[in-house]
């Protein structure tokens, strides 16, 4: 197939924005619109725009129903690359009305109509990146020196009304649709804790950040609070994707009360929908550094007692007998499972613990010395200069500029 690689990229590319993208023959088109028309009962996209598209032209759709998409034919083939359905800003309520005003909707299909605008993506303020990008790949695809065409297409006609006011169709329907959008609501879901309970930030972020306050269910006429119970909801899941992550509560208790506190503390959907990105971002950290998926039980009991109190008697004797072990052999056991020895590791905690709070207070050095479980305050800078290469005192000043 030719360009498989290039159009792979673009396909990988478009699923982490959550547009669809459709490579197909131009005699055979598939449903482009994911189920809309057939939905309210308009007839489908008529094939003659298909069979009527041109090689070395991008076209810019911008269609009746207010979905964006944009297309071309691959070179050297007779198949169609298309993406899309996206909007280019928030369908409000009057937006709607008006919609359904002027194709003659019948008033039970608002809330399908309501469902579907709400699951599609927004590129917000225009599509201009979009058919930068498109462009880019025409670009790719047939040459930098080729010349080709953009062909705008806007308020494309796209079938008369098929009527069918029938209470029992519509109720069929919207039934049918809200099965759909619960079922992509948990999959969803279920792929975010899967992205958080491994770690992986960049691809957890990008689920995040798909998210709005239309798309979350509309339980109250208060917005605010409506983004607050989504974030309760969020908080939940991500909570329980630690836990799969092998994150002790102790760890994730924390973290969960706190982000409980600055959920009930918000003031607008805007600033929810920031706390959202770094709710997901720290509890990605929570399982990078707290994850103990490949530790033994027996090491696992060791790391709690050091992160539960770095103040306290940590020594290798301390935890053995704590542990009613052979202290060599759990010497050897932590080396092994870590690849540091346990009195480096209780050093690099403590140490990344003075790192903490040098950053967050001004307090002395000798004072975050004991916070740390070091009282001697020599011992202390000697220790943080050998993991990060200079005293605290050092540190200090440079993330201060002094």
């Amino acid at each position: 197939m030719p360009f498989d690689a290039e159009i792979s990229f673009l396909f990988r590319l478009m699923k982490k924005y959550g547009v669809q993208t459709l490579r197909f023959p131009r005699s055979e088109p598939p449903q482009i619109d994911l189920g809309l028309r057939e939905n309210i009962h308009l007839i489908d996209l008529k094939n003659d725009f298909f069979s009527q598209m041109q090689h070395r032209t991008v076209y810019a759709i911008d269609d009746a129903l207010l979905c964006h998409y944009n297309t071309l034919l691959i070179p050297n083939s007779d198949e169609i690359l298309l993406i899309g359905p996206y909007l280019t800003q928030e369908i409000s309520d009057q937006a709607l009305l008006q919609l359904m005003d002027k194709h003659h909707l019948p008033s039970g299909t608002l809330p399908l109509l309501t469902h579907y605008y709400q699951s599609l993506p927004v590129i917000i303020a225009n599509d201009s990146m979009m058919l930068g990008l498109v462009n880019t790949l025409a670009e790719t695809l047939w040459g930098e020196d080729c010349e080709f065409e953009t062909e705008y297409i806007e308020n494309s006609s796209l079938a008369e009304i098929s009527r069918n006011d029938d209470p029992s169709y519509l109720n069929k329907i919207m039934d049918a649709a809200d099965l759909k959008l619960m079922e992509a609501r948990y999959e969803a879901e279920n792929r975010l804790m899967y992205a958080v309970s491994h770690g992986h930030t960049h691809q957890a972020q990008m689920m995040i950040s798909r998210a709005n306050e239309h798309v979350m269910e509309q339980r109250t006429l208060d917005n605010l609070r409506n983004v607050k119970n989504y974030g309760i909801i969020l908080n939940v899941l991500l909570r329980k994707a630690a836990e799969e992550g092998s994150v002790h509560p102790l760890h994730i208790d924390q973290l969960s009360s706190t982000m409980a506190r600055r959920l009930e503390q918000l003031r607008s959907p805007a600033d929810a929908l920031k706390l959202f990105s770094t709710m997901v971002h720290k509890y990605c950290l929570l399982v990078k550094n707290h994850s103990m998926k490949n530790y033994s039980q027996l090491v696992q009991h060791v790391i709690l007692r050091i992160d539960a109190d770095l103040t306290a008697d940590l020594s290798l004797k301390a935890h053995a007998d704590f542990l009613n072990v052979n202290p060599s052999y759990l010497s050897t056991l932590f080396k092994r499972e870590t690849g540091m020895t346990l009195t480096d590791y209780v050093n690099r905690q403590r140490v990344e613990h003075g790192i903490f709070l040098l950053n967050a207070t001004d307090m002395q050095v000798q004072t975050i010395a004991q916070y740390c479980g070091i009282p001697d305050v020599n011992y202390f800078t000697k220790t943080f200069k050998k993991f990060i290469g200079k005293t605290p005192k050092e540190y200090r000043q440079n993330i201060r500029g002094r």
